[in-house]
């Protein structure tokens, strides 16, 4: 992994699991339902935060 897609893994990660609190939150999960929501979110950040590394990486987004 470079560094850019290191660093898009982390900031995804921060993000999502923000994002995914957040939602719990505001639906008022508690427990297993606001851990599910935090995971998934994560997972999705990381996922979303290599691929947009990549892309910056390899220039393809202007």
């Amino acid at each position: 992994m470079s560094l850019n897609q290191k660093n898009g893994a982390a900031l995804g990660l921060l993000a999502g699991t923000t994002f995914g609190s957040g939602i719990g939150f505001l639906l008022g999960w508690h427990s297993y339902d606001l851990v599910g929501s935090v995971a998934a979110g994560g997972i999705l950040g990381i996922a979303g935060g290599i691929w947009l590394g990549c892309r910056i990486l390899f220039k393809e987004l202007p």
